[in-house]
């Protein structure tokens, strides 16, 4: 397995993404990306443990096991440091075990799968925009400019329950998986991801047009991106 990471500090001037690097465990790959909620307290702290504690699980777990130890450990972090406001972030998790791979969910974090010219979406984000637009209360255009676009319906949190997401798939050899921060995917949509990856059949040279196109862009938001591809 390739793989290529960045996360660029977006203008609030702290950086509450974390990605967690891929690490062999009980002969799976694991990887994941968090993205701390900037509303809770200590929103870069809650994407830090979550990543810390997914490294240290049993690899026999569930996926649905896993989170729940993450979950009981943002509330005992939340606990420690005395905070009054609940610590929250978002979570996507990535476990490949030969060519089968396995999703773990909460948020808008994202986890997307590049095979030739296509894409498809592993996960789905967990908001109030795109529950409107799965409604069919507003169209993507008005999405675009909806002004709670930010606002999550889930998230791992010290104090509420979660909605997670599980789905499995398939890879082989060629394919590209992107794990990504809002900060990043708001800027570079898949299609025009899709397109670098199709025409960068070499993985260095993909990762580095990703670089030169997010350069180009306004960063509003920390922009944390993971890329792997699958040898």
């Amino acid at each position: 397995m390739k793989f290529k990471s960045c996360s660029i500090i977006g203008p609030k001037g702290e950086n509450q993404d974390a990605i967690l690097l891929p690490f062999e465990a009980g002969g799976c790959t694991w990887c994941a990306i968090a993205d701390g909620v900037g509303s809770s307290a200590l929103g870069g702290l809650a994407a830090r443990t979550s990543l810390q504690t997914l490294r240290e699980v049993n690899n026999r777990y569930s996926m649905a096991k896993v989170f729940s130890i993450i979950r009981q450990k943002l509330a005992d972090v939340a606990r420690d440091q005395e905070v009054e406001k609940p610590i929250s972030t978002t979570l996507s998790v990535l476990r490949i075990c030969g060519n089968r791979a396995i999703v773990g969910h909460v948020g808008d974090t994202r986890i997307s799968h590049y095979r030739g010219s296509g894409v498809i979406a592993r996960t789905k984000d967990q908001t109030e925009v795109q529950k409107l637009l799965d409604d069919g209360v507003l169209t993507k255009h008005q999405a675009a400019r909806y002004p709670r676009r930010n606002v999550l319906l889930s998230a791992m949190s010290s104090t509420r329950d979660y909605d997670l997401h599980e789905q499995d798939f398939t890879v082989q050899k060629g394919d590209r998986i992107l794990l990504t921060s809002d900060g990043f995917h708001n800027k570079l949509l898949r299609r025009r991801i899709a397109q670098l990856s199709s025409s960068n059949p070499m993985f260095d040279d993909f990762w580095a047009a990703l670089q030169d196109d997010l350069s180009t862009e306004k960063l509003d938001d920390d922009a944390s991106c993971l890329a792997i591809e699958i040898e």
